[in-house]
This record gives structure tokens, C-alpha cells and sequence, in this order.
């Protein structure tokens, strides 16, 4: 805009071209319809007059015929409303409108739109219960148009053409800080063993925890930490007992946390849970691996067959 004229014009950066979806494309009618009316409100709407409008008009009509438009654009600047038109416009009142958004396609020939609203009045006559919020006042239907076949084939491409390093980093982590990580950037993988080892700072004297998970490391992880935290969860596992005994006593502590195995869960074939089965070997012949543990994951049943029976 001018400050000193007080004219404003349309703004275009060098070089660029206008480009408007072809008359023919596959899209509803009334979206090809609008675009030339569209954009010549546009164009008079950011023009300050009529010569203004003419000197930036021509690019855009190039761009409309090269897209297969005969619209001419011309200067049509709207007229203001008076006070009572627009009063009158703002007691209008507000339907609930839902929408019905099928996808458009021209090699369709059936007229979806009729044949919808066909039956919403065979379904929902006045005499329905439901007739005051599914009618054809309240139910309306708009073609949305399909997903861009370039930008679909370009999407998967370029997902099969990932690194696959840089893959492999986002499987195995994804700690923001990678100094951080409970399992040196390794907390995502699945199917584990673990031990947690807490060393008190006043004697360094070591507990350690066996615990294991089907799923990744750092969901158990989190709950884990969970429990550290919140006091209603203080009796999650012997390891959470054990801190907040810590936390009770005033005692400083730290935590180290370590894969001892890999196995997996539970599966229908085998009938067999490998992974429950290593853990209670390391309970049972490694003791000193966890001592905080109580011993009563020896008796206890897999937890990970429940997810294949029928009423699940």
C-alpha cells in the first residue's frame, strides 16, 4: 500500500506464476465453477480501483485460459450493505448442520447426492422421531475431493526410501537427550529381562530387581519411575517398596538399569511363554541378581497368554 497515494494493490513474488487445477481435472463441478469467480472477487477486493485492477489482472487470466477457463476477469467492486441489511443478516439463525462429505469421482455416473438425500425422506418421513434433526434441512451433502495420486505415490516412495540407520536409531530410542537414556539408547527394545540395581550412598551397599516386559523398556520404565514418585503406587512392586523405604529413611540413592536377556512372549504355537520362563531361571539360579524380588513370580501364571483367549 501506498501511504502517500492510499493505493493497494495485488502482491506477487518475482518470478512466480499463477496455477489453477484444469477445467477437465477430476474434481466436483461446482469447485471448478467457483475458482474464476473466486479469484476475480479476490482480485477487486485487494485493488484499490479499476486501473489498479487492470494492471495486475492480466497474469491471472493468462493463468485461468492456461488452464482451460474462458472467464474474463473483470472490476466488480461490492456494494456496502445498509445498517438494517445487515441487522437483518445477523438475526439470521443457526442450524445445526451435519455434513455428508463423499468422495467425488467422474467416471461415477450415479447422482450420490440425490440418491442420499432420496433416503434421508424415505428413512426419515415427518412422522420419525427423529425427523427434527435428520432432515433435509439439517443434512447436507458436499463431494470432497480424492487424495493427489502425485502426492500419495511420492509419500510412499519416500518411506521405503528411508535410511535405514537412521531407522534403526528411532527403533532402538528416542530419549530426547540421548545422555539421558536408561539403557544408553537402547530403551525401546522389546521382549526383555531386566535388572534394576540400587546402590545406597551411605554404604553403597546394592539391591538388585529382576522384572521383564513384553512390550518396549521404557513404557515399563516410565511405570517404574511412576511408582517412584506417587505415593498410592508405593506397593506396585518390591523395587517401589524398597525406595520409598530409601525415601522414608532420608537415604540417598541411585538406580542403574540393565538388559540381562532377550526372549519372547508368550505364543499360541508353542503354547509357551520363553520370556516368563527366563526370568524366574535367573530368580531361581542367579539370586544375587535379585534380591529385592519376592520370589513369587515362580508360582505365579503368564500374564501375556491372557491377550490370545477368546473372551478378549
Amino acid at each position: 500500500m501506498d501511504l502517500q497515494t492510499g493505493e493497494y494493490k495485488p502482491y506477487m513474488k518475482p518470478n512466480n506464476r499463477p496455477l489453477y487445477i484444469h477445467k477437465e481435472s477430476n474434481h466436483p463441478p461446482n469447485i471448478i465453477k467457483n475458482i474464476p469467480e473466486n479469484i476475480n472477487k479476490r482480485l477487486t477486493a485487494i485493488s484499490s480501483n479499476e486501473a489498479v485492477f487492470k494492471k495486475a489482472a492480466p497474469i491471472y487470466q493468462e493463468a485461468l485460459q492456461r488452464s482451460g477457463y474462458t472467464y474474463e476477469l473483470k472490476y466488480q467492486p461490492t456494494t456496502n450493505t445498509n445498517k438494517h441489511q445487515k441487522a437483518k443478516e445477523e438475526r439470521k439463525r443457526h442450524r445445526n448442520i451435519t455434513w455428508f462429505n463423499p468422495p467425488y469421482n467422474k467416471q461415477v455416473s450415479t447422482n450420490i447426492g440425490r440418491q442420499f438425500l432420496t433416503l434421508i425422506e424415505k428413512y426419515f418421513p415427518p412422522e420419525n422421531k427423529l425427523y427434527k434433526i435428520i432432515n433435509k434441512n439439517t443434512i447436507k451433502i458436499s463431494y470432497s475431493c480424492t487424495r493427489n495420486m502425485k502426492q500419495t505415490v511420492s509419500s510412499h516412495n519416500k518411506q521405503l526410501t528411508k535410511n535405514s540407520e537412521t531407522q534403526n536409531e528411532n527403533k532402538n530410542c528416542n530419549c530426547r537427550n540421548p545422555e539421558t537414556c536408561p539403557l544408553d539408547g537402547h530403551c525401546l527394545t522389546t521382549g526383555v529381562i531386566y535388572q534394576a540395581t540400587v546402590t545406597r550412598r551411605d554404604n553403597d551397599k546394592e539391591e538388585t530387581y529382576v522384572g521383564l516386559t513384553a512390550g518396549n523398556f521404557k513404557t515399563r520404565f516410565n511405570l517404574h519411575t511412576s511408582s517412584f514418585r506417587n505415593t498410592n503406587r508405593r506397593s506396585a512392586t518390591t523395587l517401589s517398596r524398597y525406595i520409598w523405604d530409601l525415601k522414608d529413611k532420608e537415604i540417598q540413592f541411585r538406580i542403574g538399569w540393565k538388559i540381562l536377556a532377550k526372549s519372547n512372549p508368550y505364543s499360541p504355537a508353542t503354547n509357551r511363554c520363553n520370556l516368563c520362563l527366563r526370568e524366574k531361571y535367573f530368580i531361581i539360579f542367579h539370586p544375587h541378581a535379585s534380591s529385592l524380588n519376592s520370589r513369587n513370580e515362580l508360582t505365579s501364571s503368564c500374564r501375556h497368554r491372557k491377550r490370545f483367549l477368546l473372551e478378549n
